[in-house]
């Protein structure tokens, strides 16, 4: 045992799903902080003693190595767990234990509705919540005539994720290699948290905004900020694509100053070849 974090990673990047841009910010935070990462790493079999636990890994080299810890952490996702209690029974489709839903989360079994983790959608609180929302709107406007819900599903590209490490990371909507792969046409603006004057000055100069645009009218297709405050300032962005605004728009908005959110115009502002503090 050496005292030191050794998160293993099957895939070839730190945090598979996000911009691997972004990724590398964080798993730089991480090595400076004594956390050694391996990418590309395939644990092999686990050994449970009073003391500890002893790890048989393969590297992404192909050696072999034991990792020896007090405590081991294992995360690979979730299961629904719906099996045996009788859904196929009621005409509900499934796919490897997942609910099939349609419009308004409405499952093959008229009336009966399906939303969370046992779906097949982002596994995300926030996520389930607003389904949950679309579910109670729907069932009100077929039972009591209420107002429709204004969408029938939630648009993925929406759906902002939010990973709470240090330093934070935030996304939406399209990342490059996304845009890449579906040929997109697509320009990229960043601007660095040490331009901004409130992340130097609170010591949290590490990280950075990231947006993806269109060359010709400066829509906003998707966005990745790494950097303390992500989270929150992320729906900044979100709100201003979801909204139809466009670069330019959010690069005219006066910010306050000291902020983090100044570094979102700022970012906006480097998209149009006017960015002030870099």
């Amino acid at each position: 045992m050496d005292g030191v974090d050794h998160p293993l990673e099957l895939l070839g990047q730190v945090l598979p799903l996000e911009d691997e841009e972004s990724a590398k910010v964080v798993e730089k935070a991480f090595v400076s902080n004594g956390i050694k990462i391996h990418t590309g790493a395939r644990a092999q079999k686990a050994v449970v003693s009073a003391t500890g636990a002893a790890v048989s890994v393969t590297l992404s080299d192909g050696s072999e190595t034991v990792f020896e810890a007090e405590k081991l952490l294992v995360s690979v996702g979730r299961a629904p767990n719906t099996e045996g209690i009788g859904l196929e029974r009621l005409g509900i489709r499934m796919t490897r234990g997942y609910v099939e839903t349609g419009d308004c989360y409405e499952s093959s079994a008229a009336g009966v509705y399906a939303i969370g983790d046992i779906t097949i959608q982002p596994q995300l609180a926030h996520v389930a919540s607003k389904a949950g929302e679309i579910v109670a709107e729907h069932v009100a406007h077929v039972l009591l005539g209420s107002p429709e819900p204004h969408e029938s599903r939630i648009n993925p590209y929406t759906i902002p994720s939010a990973v709470y490490c240090e330093p934070e990371l935030a996304s939406f909507g399209l990342s490059e290699k996304k845009a890449k792969e579906s040929g997109t046409s697509h320009a990229v603006a960043r601007f660095p948290y040490r331009g901004i004057g409130k992340a130097v000055a609170t010591g949290v100069p590490e990280g950075q905004v990231k947006i993806l645009f269109t060359p010709d009218s400066g829509a906003i297709l998707g966005a990745s900020i790494v950097g303390a405050g992500a989270t929150d300032t992320i729906h900044e962005l979100l709100l201003a694509s979801h909204a139809e605004l466009t670069l330019e728009d959010v690069a005219d908005m006066v910010h306050a100053h000291p902020t983090l959110s100044e570094g979102i115009m700022e970012a906006c502002k480097a998209g149009l070849g006017k960015a002030i503090h870099i």
